[in-house]
């Protein structure tokens, strides 16, 4: 690379190396489009950097990951926080690597938090503060992850007083505002997994003066969805509904069945007969990072994300109420299922709606033992 005159800078030319770019989502848009520039976290030039004429999507993308991880208060000096720049460039966070140079860092934030306003238009770019209403005064804006969605909530609501059917306009005409943005194809014979807990036999083998224990693990039916009269409810499916749930990992498989140290697990692999048409409800947020109306869209697609992967106990059963009047509505426009993330494992979830889709390979059929297992804590606040 030719060297840039320090007194040839422009504030245009800065941008974000690859090696700064800590997010995943954030590293993928950097590495696609890589031109002659200057790093402002870093502070090296020249050096292959996000192109700088392209800023506008790279600034999209991580004030909406702020918008998603971070409440105003953390950022914002008016509600005692501190600053964008000090939570992306001097606290460690996921999404940046720290700041190790200040020689381009202004330019670099002035691109990120003021250039193109500091309130973009609602449909146009994404707003980092909530700014001052005359009736409610100072407003502030709180984390995705932590804000409760609206138009999810209000469906709750009134599922506990109405009974579905009174719902299914409602539920359909969310759908109608991101259904385009979901939609998914789960290809013909991919590999998907289910689990069962324990075995169909064990039995001892004696060979060259060895005595070796053996495990049979269900196999076809036995580790297959129940038929409609054995189906208890679930998050997609009423009561004598038949579905079959499949992970797209062996080990998120067995974690979703939540077995106990010393569990003997049968394990089936089970391909898809022809290409699926499913929603999936695991989208990066870099789709919807062009404007605060498309971050709200991807608000309510992560909010039933969370849904789909929440934990529920038995007496909270009342809780999958909108997630099958979901699965109702999608059942009735011709999709064949749902991809959400797992609670429990890395992988990825599949429920499927007709369950004679799938077709059993005993070529991935086997056993394992749950030697033990994890525990991961965090503190809750006891006080305001």
């Amino acid at each position: 690379m030719t060297e840039i005159d320090p007194d040839h800078v422009s504030g245009e030319m800065v941008s974000l190396c690859q090696n700064c770019a800590k997010h995943r989502e954030i590293a993928d848009l950097v590495k696609s489009d890589l031109a002659e520039g200057l790093c402002g976290v870093c502070g090296k030039s020249p050096i292959e950097v996000f192109n700088p004429k392209r800023f506008g999507e790279l600034q999209g993308l991580i004030r909406a990951l702020i918008r998603f991880q971070f409440n105003e208060e953390d950022y914002n000096s008016h509600w005692g926080g501190t600053s964008v720049y000090d939570i992306l460039l001097v606290e460690d966070n996921q999404l940046l690597e720290v700041s190790t140079c200040d020689e381009y860092v202004d330019d670099f934030m002035h691109r990120l938090d003021w250039e193109g306003g500091v309130y973009p238009a609602y449909e146009e770019g994404i707003c980092l503060y909530a700014g001052h209403d005359e009736q409610a005064g100072r407003l502030v804006q709180f984390s995705i992850q932590e804000t409760n969605c609206v138009p999810i909530r209000d469906i709750e609501s009134r599922l506990r007083r109405d009974n579905f059917h009174k719902l299914e306009r409602e539920m359909s005409s969310l759908l109608d505002r991101f259904i385009s943005d979901i939609e998914s194809t789960v290809a013909k014979n991919s590999l998907w997994f289910r689990s069962r807990t324990g075995v169909k036999d064990e039995r001892l083998h004696l060979g060259e003066n060895k005595v070796k224990k053996i495990a049979v693990p269900f196999q076809k039916g036995e580790i297959a969805a129940l038929p409609p009269p054995a189906a208890s409810a679930g998050r997609m499916n009423r009561q004598g509904v038949s579905v079959l749930y499949v992970a797209n990992e062996v080990d998120t498989a067995i974690a979703e069945i939540r077995p106990h140290p010393g569990h003997l697990i049968s394990v089936g692999g089970f391909r898809p007969s022809r290409d699926l048409k499913v929603v999936d409800f695991g989208v990066p947020i870099s789709r919807f990072a062009s404007s605060d109306a498309r971050l709200d869209l991807f608000a309510i697609i992560y909010h039933f994300d969370e849904l789909f992967s929440e934990p529920v106990t038995p007496e909270d059963r009342h809780k999958y109420a909108i997630t099958q009047l979901l699965s109702d509505e999608l059942i009735r426009r011709g999709y064949d299922g749902i991809k959400f993330r797992s609670s429990v494992g890395d992988g990825r979830n599949l429920c499927v709606f007709d369950p004679s889709l799938f077709e059993f390979d005993p070529s991935h059929s086997l056993v394992k033992r749950v030697d033990g297992l994890s525990y991961s804590f965090s503190s809750v606040a006891t006080e305001a």
